[in-house]
């Protein structure tokens, strides 16, 4: 699995740890969120996903959220937004999360 170098990244995310529902064709599933960006997060995810697969989060401020998962690794997903997120809402939502200092 490629991912970027962090100092590649279009732009910067946001430490995180915030415990969002996920919700698929499946079934809905609980998530801890990582890392936030208005591009996309990534999120621990018990739920078997794959990539290329849209997913829908539910979080703070923001009506539910569409998602296309870019990669799946040791029960993390990173996923990517079809529409970057507005700077106003983005930073509602933001407030709402538990900020962390140190990556996982």
């Amino acid at each position: 699995m490629q991912r970027l170098p962090l100092e590649h990244r279009r732009v910067e995310r946001a430490l995180v740890d915030h415990q969002a529902q996920l919700s698929t064709r499946t079934g809905v599933h609980a998530v801890r969120i990582v890392n936030i960006s208005p591009l996309g997060l990534m999120a621990r995810c018990p739920a078997e996903l794959m990539v290329g697969q849209r997913v829908h989060f539910i979080l703070p401020h923001v009506p539910p959220l569409a998602a296309d998962v870019r990669w799946c690794e040791d029960s993390r997903i990173g996923v990517e937004f079809p529409m970057a997120m507005e700077p106003s809402p983005y930073a509602m939502m933001l407030s709402a999360m538990t900020r962390r200092q140190n990556s996982w």
